[in-house]
Formats: C-alpha cells, sequence, structure tokens
C-alpha cells in the first residue's frame, strides 16, 4: 500500500560508517547548495509543509522507507551476518534503532534493539530532511574517503519514497574530522556529497532532539519485539571447553534435531547451519534466548552446540539469504 503525493524530487539512502556514532557537526552553509542560493541549516527541523508543499508518496505498511546498513570493512564474516540494520522506519511509523550495548563478556546474545512511532506527519518531516539536501536522486557511490582511510565499512541507506527506491552507498561516512584536510585530489561535488550525508546520518540517528514532541505517536523508547529471528548454529562437540570461562549449558529447546538445522552455509567454511524461527517455534526460541549469553553452549543427546542470533525487522525477509558470502564480504540482499 502507498501513500500518494505530489511527487519527491530527492530520494536519498545512505550508508553509515562502522564508526557513525560520532560525524561531522552541522556546517552553517551547506556546501551542496548552489552558488548564491540559501541552504538549509541541518541542525534545525525542516519546514512543516514537507519540504515540497505536500506530502511525500511511501509505504505505509511494515515495509521500509528508510533502512540505513552496514557492510564490509574488516568484521568476520559472522559478524557481519549477525549485525543489525543502523536506522530503520517502516511505512507504519516505527523508528527502530540499536539500543546501548555493554562490552561485558558474555553479555546477551540478543542484541539490544529499540522501537518508537512515528505520526504520519512525523515521517513527513524525515522525509522532507532527505529532500531538502538537494542531492541528486538515483543510486550513487560516493568512495572519496578511500585514498585515506583502508578497510573501513560502507554505509548504506535505501529509501523508498515519492515513487522509487534509491539506494546511495558512502565509504567511511562521518570519519572524516572537521579539521582534517580532505583527501588529495578529491573531487569537491563528491566530497561536498560526503559531508552533506554525513550530516543527514547524524540528524537520522538522533530525531528525538530536531523532531517535535507532537511527531511521535508514542511518547518514549521500548525494547523491539521481534517475530522473527535468524539463528546461525555450529556444532562444537569436538571444540575444547575453556576451564576458564566454560559457559552454561541449555537443553535444545525444541524438537527438532540440530544436526539438521536448516541449512549449511558452506561459505562459512565451518559446518554451520542457519535457518528462520516464527510462530510458536519462534516465540518459544525467543524465550529461550532471552536468558542465555553469548557464552551458552546447547545440548541435545551427547553434542553441543554455539548459536547467533540475528533478530528479523519489519521488512526483512524470512530467509537465510544474506548470509551468503563472496570472498570474505557478505553479498547484499537480492533487490527486488
Amino acid at each position: 500500500m502507498k501513500r500518494t503525493a505530489p511527487g519527491f524530487f530527492v530520494v536519498l539512502l545512505v550508508f553509515a560508517g562502522c564508526a557513525a556514532s560520532g560525524g561531522s557537526p552541522p556546517a552553517s552553509e551547506d556546501p551542496s547548495a548552489p552558488p548564491g542560493s540559501s541552504a538549509p541549516d541541518p541542525s534545525t527541523p525542516p519546514s512543516d509543509d514537507g519540504g515540497s508543499g505536500g506530502d511525500i508518496e511511501h509505504p505505509t505498511g511494515s515495509e521500509a522507507i528508510i533502512a540505513v546498513t552496514s557492510a564490509g570493512g574488516m568484521l568476520p564474516v559472522h559478524m557481519q551476518a549477525t549485525q543489525t540494520p543502523l536506522f530503520v522506519l517502516t511505512g507504519d511509523g516505527r523508528v527502530i534503532v540499536p539500543g546501548m550495548q555493554t562490552l561485558e563478556f558474555p553479555g546477551p546474545i540478543l542484541p539490544v534493539l529499540l522501537e518508537r512511532t512515528l505520526t504520519e506527519e512525523g515521517i513527513q518531516l524525515v522525509l522532507a530532511a532527505l529532500e531538502e539536501t538537494n542531492l541528486f536522486v538515483g543510486d550513487l557511490e560516493n568512495r572519496v574517503m578511500q585514498s585515506m582511510i583502508a578497510d573501513a565499512s560502507d554505509t548504506i541507506f535505501t529509501v523508498d519514497a515519492g515513487g522509487r527506491t534509491s539506494v546511495v552507498t558512502v565509504f567511511a561516512l562521518s570519519m572524516l574530522p572537521p579539521d582534517m584536510e580532505p583527501p588529495p585530489g578529491a573531487d569537491p561535488a563528491e566530497l561536498e556529497a560526503y559531508q552533506v550525508l554525513s550530516r543527514l546520518n547524524d540528524r537520522l540517528t538522533t530525531l528525538e532532539t530536531w523532531l517535535p514532541e507532537d511527531a511521535w505517536e508514542t511518547d518514549t523508547w521500548q525494547p523491539y519485539q521481534p517475530e522473527a529471528l535468524r539463528l546461525y548454529v555450529r556444532d562444537v562437540t569436538d571444540e575444547p571447553i575453556d576451564q576458564d570461562l566454560p559457559g552454561q549449558e541449555v537443553a535444545w529447546p525444541t524438537e527438532e534435531d540440530p544436526a539438521a538445522f536448516g541449512e549449511e552455509l558452506p561459505a562459512w567454511g565451518d559446518g554451520t547451519r542457519c535457518s528462520v524461527v516464527e510462530g510458536d517455534a519462534g516465540a518459544t526460541w525467543l524465550a529461550a534466548l532471552s536468558e542465555a549469553n553469548q557464552n551458552t553452549v546447547w545440548t541435545s543427546g551427547d553434542r553441543r552446540y554455539a548459536i547467533q542470533v540475528r533478530p528479523l525487522l519489519p521488512h526483512e525477509p524470512r530467509t537465510c539469504e544474506p548470509a551468503a558470502v563472496s570472498s570474505g564480504t557478505l553479498a547484499p540482499p537480492a533487490r527486488g
């Protein structure tokens, strides 16, 4: 289902870098604005008219309007497979973001995700912030930082609005400090776009600092409760037990044979198998995993298994497809 609207001539998808929690501070002028024009200040909310004189078309169900993800870099394959999106806004107004993660080990096996819901007016303000960047429509790769930084991740924003889907991939987003010299030989237009995208990413991850209170349908952030989980299961029976940190042992909570669980991922090279659980099985697993930690060992008969978990968000397919790997890097999910 879609909301129809007059038009959305700028649609944007941003990739947040693996260290995108900071980002470049707002500038007094937007370098992407044409010479002589007055650029919007990224530190202030967009105007209430939605930026284009009317509502911007977008999905209205569980589909993602905006999804910001991270890929690549030096993370091992299993960590890339289990990392969650950096920001998601769904058609029904739900904003889902990572919550506070502790540095303790073993920590909870389930990643912390938070959820809060925007009104339609709030959705329009967020979409207007994208439109007000004055960037181009369509897919884009920005790699202006590759001459300065090696092995950083890509930040990918996928945006479905205004009747089209756009994907913008940015390498090492928000990793250029304001007092650092720009990359030698950098294309000025590409550098300007990088800076604008860094500021936009900062705004998306701090919505509560600039959206008015009446833009929110709910008052506070709440824990996100997934309806489906992607489980990665590996037989560790023959691996030595760490005597200093042996891990709690918990019985496999469902009836299926873990040795035949889901499908093996040959590219991982360690026998890991993957399957998605939902419905009654998903509820059983969610309850068991809520009591587990990263060092929990799951037992079945005389076999022992390690599990890694990836909660699935409302817009994500209930498959293990994103776990496919190529040359050590996760392959992106197919776009339909």
